[in-house]
């Protein structure tokens, strides 16, 4: 492998037409002592942070549990998967911690 044919991507968040510059949106539901996350867009090393700070601030609620909704959520990099472990790990043992999801993207994760 030769690496001096690697080109650099520069990647520009204010750009729609790529997959990484697609906004992700997190909309907080809570049903008794229950809160649902909807997740919509592409979670990825851009978006995790954004995703992060959302489950954040529902488990500072001190939930019975915590659902995180993929169903309308087109993209899950690993990095997406290792914060849906943290959320898992941060609701755990007081709280219960469910993911919905069935979107192939979901159902085969990339790096």
């Amino acid at each position: 492998m030769r690496t001096d044919s690697f080109e650099p991507v520069v990647v520009d968040d204010d750009q729609d037409a790529s997959r990484a510059g697609r906004a992700l949106a997190v909309i907080s539901t809570q049903r008794d002592q229950l809160i649902i996350l909807t997740v919509h867009g592409s979670i990825d090393l851009l978006t995790v942070p954004q995703l992060g700070a959302a489950v954040l601030e529902a488990v500072s609620e001190q939930p019975r549990g915590l659902i995180v909704d993929l169903t309308a959520t087109d993209f899950l990099a690993s990095s997406g998967i290792a914060a849906l472990l943290a959320a898992h790990a941060s609701v755990t043992p007081a709280g219960r911690f469910g993911v919905v999801g069935g979107h192939p993207a979901i159902t085969r994760p990339r790096g």
